[in-house]
């Protein structure tokens, strides 16, 4: 492993005016898996994990004891972005708040001045409302490689990996006639709003219909907003034309499995380009971008993965996905994971390349994942070792890592990985400089980045490891391999619990398994069991089972969950068959309204939980006055702490002042309401005030 973070220098500790004017943004020390959940479970929203910091919105004397790093308080209208490749000095009113080592910072902008900030980092990621910690929440040790064997199958269908058809790909995609090689007039630009763009959606969208099928293929939508345009390609100090047209599209194919219900995952890369880097600066409209490694190469590894999948059927489904819009911010992985997330999609794995073909000097990849996603990462280190895919892979964990298109899908709290040739490609810091295993990318984000520098061999041996991967589940030889890990359990939609049980191996689990989930005391002792079953569906290599557990309770938990507790399966390994986990569980399906009674100045809050969004709460004093009232997207409700689908109140009447300032009521019983946002009654009950 590579450890990146080198430690952290808080630029920004402070405070201003009153405590309570807008909801300060706090950065939290911590070290192990069961901190990090501690401080997720304060009252504030986690909007940002990091290695050694979270970063929350809370008043500091709701953050317990955590070691506090940074503190900063925004003004209204102000927007939290992390950066990389930061160029000093900043702009005029953009604060840095913290310093990350070196690697990345995090900057607060003013309303109105983003467009400045372009000029000073090539990358802008804005700081989530809400960030899954899930991905931080640790891992368990995976199967020893030995214990899987050769499948003849897998060997020979990552054989038929096709270096001229990789080129072809990537010359199709920077090159206007590939027939003319890197020629002045003949380089493409694949900048997201560029007129040729389109050429390149449609053929990235032909390739994948002569695998999959037409019907198989779409189009996913969406804009780039037309300042944000100006604002980044200006950075060199170039004048930059708004582009007239601002829709742009994600590509997606899918393979459909034989399950509509088990799934799928994700084989991607992004295909917009820029030309930022040039010298002599960049001109978005007139200017080419061809953008050979960064990233027809990791496009041509989706097509060409496709060709070679096509012919495959899994249980679940495989989507080969073409994303637009990275350059500017990550916009269609973005949107497409916010989607994926509110529809709750049953994604068992991302697997993102992104700059797959520079590096002549070693055939070398680095894999960058989370903790959470770490058995992915080795399962493909096995894959590698297992085929003899001349390909040397170096894993780096950090889930701080923003630079790519997974790194929506971790904020959402999905598992996924980057394959990249080396993280960052500009930084001469980074190990694989250091090792003597890879030059500088002097020809990243400019007009020089075209096919004639790829090594074709180390892109096709990537291909074979992506495609090895997730064939080995359908083709491997070898043990079933029961799973279970730290995130696996959450509460679902009708307020009981979902525990996710995996098979990682390479058989399937034909005779039914055993979960046990038993509730433990704060400190994991005292574990009582609360479920205890046999599954008696198959689980098939690859695959995930989502059991529901009847339960119906709310607030801060521990669990332990384990599988296949009597070892009744045989399995490549039983040392991930177990796994803690502390939850806060607030309510989906219905309203719970605790504690009732309700003891003001004792008790912080009365807390509605599971409150519909944008729904309306009123208090009634036994008169029928009204006393108080707040919405569930309230901004003061949010710096109280309040969660998704909660609303609470301190027991005030907030008539003509704020639920800071305002006295509370008295003893008494109080009718409460709450209406939807169209203005219809859900809820009409009473609470009993005790002081």
């Amino acid at each position: 492993m590579i450890n990146r973070f080198r430690g952290a220098l808080c630029a920004s500790l402070f405070f201003c005016g009153s405590a309570f004017a807008t909801e300060p943004l706090v950065g939290l020390a911590w070290t192990t898996s069961q901190e990090l959940t501690e401080i997720a479970n304060l009252r504030g929203s986690v909007r940002y994990v990091a290695r050694g910091i979270a970063f929350v919105t809370a008043q500091e004397q709701n953050v317990g004891g955590f070691e506090v790093l940074c503190i900063d308080q925004a003004a209204v209208g102000d927007r939290y972005f992390i950066a990389d490749h930061l160029s000093l000095p900043l702009p005029a009113g953009v604060e840095l708040v913290f310093d990350g080592g070196g690697e990345w910072v995090l900057l607060r902008v003013p309303e109105g001045r983003l467009g400045s900030l372009y000029g000073a980092t090539h990358f802008l990621w804005p700081l989530p409302d809400n960030y899954s910690i899930n991905g931080w929440l640790g891992n368990s040790e995976r199967a020893p490689k030995a214990l899987q064997t050769v499948s003849p199958a897998v060997a020979s269908l990552i054989a038929g990996a096709d270096a001229a058809r990789l080129q072809a790909d990537v010359e199709a995609l920077a090159l206007k006639d590939p027939a003319l090689g890197s020629v002045e007039g003949n380089i493409r630009s694949r900048f997201a709003v560029h007129p040729e763009f389109l050429e390149s959606t449609q053929y990235i969208q032909s390739q994948l219909s002569a695998a999959l099928g037409a019907e198989a293929v779409e189009l996913h939508p969406f804009s780039i907003g037309a300042q944000r345009v100006v604002s980044y390609a200006s950075r060199r100090g170039n004048q930059a034309a708004a582009p007239v047209d601002t829709m742009t599209h994600n590509v997606i194919g899918t393979l459909a499995g034989t399950d509509p219900g088990a799934g799928y995952y994700i084989i991607c890369a992004h295909y917009d380009a820029t030309g930022v880097r040039s010298a002599g600066g960049w001109a978005w409209d007139s200017d080419p971008a061809p953008g050979a490694d960064d990233n027809a190469s990791g496009v041509a590894l989706v097509l060409e993965s496709a060709r070679l999948l096509a012919g495959q059927r899994f249980p679940w489904s495989i989507r080969f996905i073409a994303w637009s819009g990275e350059e500017l911010g990550l916009l269609g992985s973005q949107a497409y994971a916010d989607i994926a997330a509110d529809r709750d999609d049953n994604i068992l794995g991302v697997l993102n390349f992104d700059m797959i073909g520079f590096n002549n000097l070693k055939q070398r990849l680095e894999l960058v994942t989370n903790p959470g996603s770490r058995w992915l990462v080795d399962e493909m280190s096995a894959v590698a070792e297992r085929y003899s895919i001349e390909l040397a892979v170096d894993v780096l964990e950090d889930g701080g890592a923003r630079l790519s298109d997974h790194a929506p899908f971790w904020a959402r709290g999905y598992d996924g990985i980057l394959g990249i040739e080396n993280y960052l490609p500009t930084d001469a810091t980074t190990y694989g400089v250091r090792e003597g295993m890879y030059q500088v990318n002097s020809q990243y984000h400019s007009v020089v980045d075209v096919p004639d520098s790829i090594n074709w061999a180390l892109v096709r041996s990537t291909t074979q490891l992506a495609v090895a991967t997730l064939a080995q589940y359908g083709l491997g030889e070898g043990q079933p391999n029961l799973a279970v890990f730290t995130g696996d359990l959450r509460g679902d939609r009708n307020d009981d619990l979902r525990v996710r049980v995996s098979n990682i191996g390479l058989s399937t689990v034909a005779a039914g398994f055993r979960v046990r989930v038993s509730h433990c005391a704060a400190d994991s002792s005292g574990c009582e069991v609360i479920y205890d079953a046999e599954d008696s569906e198959e689980l098939v290599p690859g695959s995930g089972a989502d059991l529901s557990i009847p339960w119906q309770r709310f607030g801060e938990m521990v669990f332990l969950i384990e599988v296949d507790p009597g070892d009744q399966v045989a399995e490549a390994s039983e040392e991930d068959n177990r796994a803690f986990q502390r939850v806060r569980l607030v309510p989906q399906a219905k309203t719970v309204v605790f504690p009732n009674p309700f003891q003001p100045g004792s008790d912080d809050f009365l807390r509605f939980s599971g409150v519909p969004l944008k729904a309306q709460v009123r208090i009634f004093a036994p008169s029928g006055e009204l006393l108080w009232q707040a919405a569930e997207d309230n901004a003061l409700q949010r710096r109280m702490g309040a969660r998704a689908n909660e609303v609470l109140w301190r027991g005030v009447n907030r008539t003509g002042a704020n639920d800071f300032s305002a006295s509370l009521v008295g003893n008494g019983v109080y009718v409460y309401t709450i209406h939807s946002r169209e203005g219809e009654l859900l809820v009409r009950d009473k609470v009993a005030v005790v002081r």
